[in-house]
């Protein structure tokens, strides 16, 4: 019997594939964007000052990042406007660059979960959309 015995954390249940199909990403409000001279979409992130250390006197800080998206990853984002859904980009993928859609399923989900995983967007499930909107009325 260990002396110290570490308990699992519990993984969170996995989302349905349907609910992520029909969840629309948005774009986080704090992200800033354009596009370059070359047509390509350029995100701008601003960085959080770190606490001033030895060197902060001699070396300038950035204040924001940049990210330069590929012709995909920049067609994608701006399909992302909280107004369609997942299904939809989809689709819009397939065809565009005429992929199967489960070729294109398999790339965009993967990409809606790195840009989650770094907070640039965040999907916004239907049940949360409904819960949103309905009111509830007090009882007499």
């Amino acid at each position: 019997m260990p002396l110290f015995k570490r308990e699992k954390r519990s993984e969170p249940p996995p989302i349905p594939l349907e609910v992520i199909l029909a969840s629309k990403p948005i774009r986080n409000p704090a992200v800033s964007w354009e596009k370059n001279e070359k047509g390509e979409v350029v995100i701008t992130i601003k960085l959080e000052p770190s606490k001033p250390g030895l060197f902060s006197g001699f070396v300038k800080e950035p204040t924001e990042r940049k990210i330069v998206l590929d012709r995909i990853g920049g067609f994608v984002w701006e399909l992302i406007d909280g107004e369609r859904t997942v299904s939809e980009i989809t689709d819009q993928v397939s065809e565009r660059f005429k992929l199967h859609r489960r070729e294109a399923q398999t790339s965009l989900l993967a990409y809606l979960q790195m840009l989650a995983s770094k907070g640039l967007v965040a999907l916004v499930a239907p049940s949360t959309l409904q819960g949103s909107t309905e009111t509830s009325k007090p009882e007499d």
